[in-house]
């Protein structure tokens, strides 16, 4: 297997990739609970022994799942879940229940404050570390005028307080006029209102455990592209980054936010996986903007640059900071991976007729083909892996994603809102002509 071309070096800590063993030993049986194995499926060449199942987002959201029972089983020792948000709903609970699994997932108290946009700033104060000028709102539209010269008149970013929006609860506000309309569309609500800050939105991939954070992978988050998206903030995609492509000193300053940060977390009692999203100015400062305690998308491609640097993945890393009260944390150098992937949403509402099988492919005359299947860094140039995050038959309104696509190269330059490159759009312009909706009513 050949990784994909190095585009820097960039430092990143974790738990060497030995503990595997010792993984197997404590979880030999070990599942994965999401809507595709595309997160799964990038650690498995270090976990061979971890397993899939689906996860029915939609069934949850109508309440069709499975209702946990009344009595929990017992559960035998070694059998252990893990899944992609678990904060969301009681899904992941009803699965894990009704599989006989333990679910390694943080303390909900925790989760509450880490990902309420309002609450973490008091985490990130005890943290010591920046964040933009923030105040916080009830949301009146009367109110907009003087709300707008209080920020002296300059652009702000307006939150919803609530997570796991993928950006669509964050707009950026330049008068008072948008102002406005911002505080009337979501009247009533408690909103964080933060000075905009210009510069490259950044994400870090961390681990809490019980002695130690873990500060993996800094990667370049793709928000807000118009090739994708009409939202300002909408989540668009990831692609791994390395020191030296970033302000000077910005990446160490990345890992130290993310370790003040984890250490806060741990003194409310959160273990495991979380995310940070931050913003790193042309003066090299960074921002933090918000947590995310849970798996982001963009672990699948950090799992791979912990795999090429001799360590184990996120989710090991997850498992391991759940079963154990000490996991051994060494911090390693290694070449930046030029990976990245592309979130492609729906463009109406509607049902979706078609979508493309997840896979391996390539582009033949601007067509998808389907190719041998393969892993995330065989792949090679003209190549891409495809997960179908939809099927045939779901309701789908705008925005909502339909296909992750990963890609051995960059998809576009490091900066705030870069354009993506040719190649990167031909994948989204085919994906697009292979998915088929029927336009319907707003569900």
């Amino acid at each position: 297997m050949t990784p994909p071309p190095a585009t820097g070096v960039v430092e990143i800590s974790g738990v060497g990739a030995e503990a595997a063993s010792l993984l197997r030993d404590l979880a030999p049986e070990l599942w994965w609970h999401d809507r595709s194995p595309f997160l799964s499926a990038s650690a498995r060449p270090a976990m061979p022994w971890l397993r899939y199942e689906h996860r029915d987002h939609r069934a949850e959201a109508a309440d069709r799942s499975p209702a946990p029972p009344v009595v929990a089983r017992p559960v035998p020792a070694g059998r252990v879940g893990m899944t992609f948000a678990p904060e969301d709903g009681t899904g992941a609970r009803s699965w894990a229940a009704a599989r006989g699994l333990r679910l390694l997932a943080p303390a909900q108290a925790a989760v509450a404050v880490a990902a309420d946009k309002i609450d973490s700033l008091g985490l990130f104060e005890r943290a010591g570390v920046a964040v933009p000028e923030s105040t916080v709102v009830r949301a009146d539209p009367a109110d907009a005028e003087s709300c707008w010269a209080a920020g002296g008149g300059r652009p702000v970013v307006v939150q919803r307080r609530v997570n796991n929006l993928t950006g669509k609860g964050t707009r950026l506000v330049t008068s008072a006029a948008e102002l406005r309309a911002v505080l009337g569309d979501w009247r009533g609500e408690r909103l964080r209102v933060s000075a905009f800050v210009p510069g490259i939105p950044l994400t870090v991939s961390g681990c809490v455990t019980g002695d130690a954070s873990v500060a993996s992978a800094v990667s370049h988050q793709l928000v807000g592209l118009p090739e994708l998206t009409p939202f300002w903030g909408a989540h668009c995609g990831n692609q791994l980054v390395a020191d030296d492509e970033l302000p000077a000193g910005v990446g160490a300053r990345c890992r130290q936010v993310c370790d003040r940060v984890g250490d806060q977390l741990r003194e409310l009692g959160f273990r495991g996986a979380f995310g940070l999203d931050l913003v790193a100015a042309p003066d090299g400062a960074v921002f933090a903007i918000e947590i995310n305690p849970r798996f982001q998308t963009v672990v699948s491609l950090v799992h791979a640059q912990e795999i090429a640097a001799g360590l184990l993945p996120m989710l090991g890393v997850h498992a391991l900071a759940s079963l154990l009260p000490s996991v051994p944390v060494r911090r390693v150098r290694a070449a930046c991976l030029a990976l990245s992937q592309l979130v492609v949403p729906a463009t109406r509402h509607g049902v979706l007729d078609a979508i493309p099988e997840s896979g391996r492919y390539r582009l033949d005359a601007g067509a998808l083909r389907q190719a041998a299947p393969g892993r995330l860094t065989d792949l090679r140039p003209g190549e891409a892996l495809l997960w179908r995050h939809a099927l045939p038959g779901d309701r789908v309104r705008p925005g909502e994603e339909l296909v992750l696509v990963q890609l051995p190269h960059r998809a576009a330059p490091v900066g705030d809102r870069p354009a993506l490159d040719p190649a990167a759009r031909a994948w989204i312009d085919a994906i697009r002509r292979a998915t088929t909706v029927t336009e319907g009513p707003p569900r």
